[in-house]
């Protein structure tokens, strides 16, 4: 007892001596080739590890190999540690130090090239099946893989053990991902039958030979792949290519290979509903269970309504999985369905079904039988005994760190690598204490792990509530729609920026900044501003409020945002008389329909999460069903 109290009060003394900052000072001393012997009396401190990583990666030659085989194992869940290995493997390896190689190994800071570095020091050391085990698991890869790498399959292709079936399966991989240069290396090392297919069939996709020539390809699951495969890459621009292919197999035959037909059929499907095309249903039929891509099945749904022909639309989960079959939304279209036909009793079953579910369908649904609101709050219970652990991990003490200090890169890794090694029980102990801290996206993506999905609390923060009520207020509009807005767009990441342009917590594009604030009077000169909570919530509120006045609706507001206001526009001019749901369903961007479903069932998980009694979709303006 005394030793440990003693411990912790030196570990105490030391974080209270020395400064982050000078251990950080020291480490980029080190850079430049300070010796670790200088900064010794830093021993014992969290960050301490990372001046001895600098220490041994600056000295890889000269440091015994033990040293750092025994640092590894210390600090394997450490971020620093990958990259010693990264450095220390390869040399290894030239030094026929195999044994260092698998005492220091660990699964926690492996990347392609540290595995198969191990796997080929097994190899040399005579551990055959070690080294193979779980091979598939790295060689199974639609990309290119890791240089380092090159030395373990060449060996095991030239001893056998990388087998024939190993290489067709990448090469088929390769091929729907359309990787050719990695598929033709892979046809390189085929065999009879199987390298005649693999020559044929790029030779189809290269357009050197017909698509007819797949239906000579050997054994049959070639066939149905590759014919699968070009049905895929045909279904845009060669439209009655793909489906003289896809017609000229049968389900039965679809049924051997799921995946690879799910995906081209699902395709196929789509784009012939988009286009109002009736083949569309005789293509989606085709599609075996567990393959429907839920995207065909809203464009074939889409495509129904707009016949108006709802006595179709059950038929079309005939063939789907129990699982898939439970999805809210598709529980409230079939209701609908048998509502529209006259079938009540068949209707309220399926709104039933819908209802129980934290859904915007499912929320519909509730609407439609009177009934509140599943939302289905399950709050996470804190752990004291496992939650005080993680609190007092010296990962917490250098994510705190580091994020004072400004590096958020830093903290994120640091959190990463500690997650990467919890229990469940563990990870729902951590996001409790992310939230706590404000860590944001690293709580709500940690649940995500562990599939809480009812952990409202945690996953729908409240954070700068006093600002967004206030800026509710002025503007006119429900705090709870800005919410909405900020957990679909940014998940509370106020520097994010998007491939777009778009930056910050309600993902404002730069010109809309500019914009919005010139006619508003809000004060803003440059895109940088953006990062900043204050005035990236004024003008995205403003912004949102502008757009809810213009559209009278959040889900065609929320359309705007996501897809701009001349599209929104231009879709309620196509559909000007539909009710809310089937507006939403003929919606022709998968991103925006999408984004319009959450926006709304977020607001009303807001309005619950703010205390605010929620406001009925039937309330509104708008039609809802």
């Amino acid at each position: 007892m005394l030793k440990n109290l003693l411990t912790t009060a030196f570990l105490l003394f030391q974080l209270n001596s020395y400064a982050e900052d000078n251990i950080l000072d020291a480490e980029a001393a080190m850079k430049n080739g300070a010796p670790l012997s200088d900064y010794s009396h830093f021993a014992g401190h969290p960050l301490y590890p990372y001046l001895q990583y600098r220490e041994y990666r600056n000295n890889l030659e000269t440091t015994p190999n033990q040293t750092i085989v025994k640092f590894l194992r210390e600090n394997a869940h450490a971020p620093f540690a990958g990259w010693l290995a990264e450095h220390a493997f390869p040399l290894w390896l030239s030094n026929r130090a195999y044994n260092d190689i698998v005492q220091a190994y660990s699964p926690a800071f492996a990347d392609e090239s540290i595995e198969c570095e191990w796997r080929l020091a097994l190899l040399h050391s005579g551990k055959r099946q070690q080294a193979e085990a779980n091979i598939e698991s790295l060689w199974m890869s639609s990309k290119n893989i890791d240089p380092a790498c090159d030395p373990l399959f060449i060996q095991m292709l030239g001893d056998g053990s990388l087998s024939q079936k190993l290489i067709a399966d990448r090469f088929q991989k390769a091929m729907q991902n359309n990787n050719l240069v990695l598929a033709a290396r892979l046809q390189a090392m085929l065999k009879g039958n199987e390298a005649n297919s693999a020559s044929n069939w790029l030779a189809v996709r290269q357009n050197t030979l017909p698509a007819q020539t797949l239906f000579n390809l050997t054994p049959a699951h070639w066939r149905t792949t590759a014919i699968a495969d070009s049905i895929y890459h045909n279904a845009k621009n060669n439209r009655e290519q793909a489906i003289n292919l896809a017609t000229a197999l049968s389900a039965k035959e679809y049924a051997a290979e799921p995946e690879a037909a799910g995906r081209a059929l699902s395709q196929l499907a789509a784009l012939l509903a988009q286009d109002n095309d009736p083949r569309s249903e005789q293509i989606f039929a085709l599609i075996p269970q567990g393959g429907h891509d839920k995207n065909a099945v809203f464009d074939l749904l889409a495509y129904e309504m707009r016949l108006n022909r709802w006595q179709a639309i059950p038929a079309l989960f005939n063939h789907m999985s129990e699982e898939d079959l439970a999805t809210p939304e598709y529980q409230y279209w079939i209701g609908k369905a048998y509502e529209k036909t006259g079938q009540p009793a068949q209707a309220k079953m399926h709104y039933q079904k819908a209802a129980g579910h934290r859904d915007f369908f499912g929320f519909l649904a509730a609407e439609k039988l009177g009934l509140p609101y599943a939302f289905n709050d399950k709050p996470l219970t804190k752990n004291p005994k496992i939650y005080h652990r993680i609190k007092t991990l010296p990962e917490i003490y250098r994510i705190k760190t580091f994020l004072r200090l400004g590096d958020k890169s830093r903290a994120a890794q640091e959190y990463n690598a500690m997650t990467r090694k919890m229990t469940d029980e563990e990870l729902r102990q951590a996001a409790l204490l992310a939230a706590e801290n404000g860590w944001t996206i690293q709580s709500i993506t940690t649940l995500s792990k562990t599939k809480d999905w009812d952990a409202l609390a945690v996953r729908f923060p409240v954070l700068y509530q006093n600002q967004v009520r206030s800026l509710a207020t002025r503007y006119g509009i429900s705090p709870a729609k800005i919410y909405a807005i900020i957990r679909k767009e940014s998940i509370f990441q106020p520097e994010i920026k998007s491939r777009a342009g778009a930056i910050g917590l309600m993902q404002v594009m730069p010109a809309t900044a500019r914009h919005t604030a010139k006619k508003y009077g809000i004060p803003y000169t440059n895109s940088l501003q953006l990062t900043i909570p204050e005035t990236n919530l004024n003008i995205g509120s403003q912004y949102l409020a502008d757009r809810l006045n213009q559209f009278g609706h959040l889900a065609y507001a929320a359309a705007a945002y996501n897809a701009g206001p001349s599209r929104a526009n231009r879709w309620l001019a196509d559909n000007p008389a539909l009710p809310l749901d089937e507006w939403i369903a003929q919606i022709p961007f998968y991103e925006t329909r999408d984004y319009a479903k959450r926006v709304l069932e977020y607001e009303k998980i807001y309005e619950y999460r703010l205390g605010l009694s929620p406001i009925p979709y039937k309330n509104a303006a708008i039609r809802p069903w």
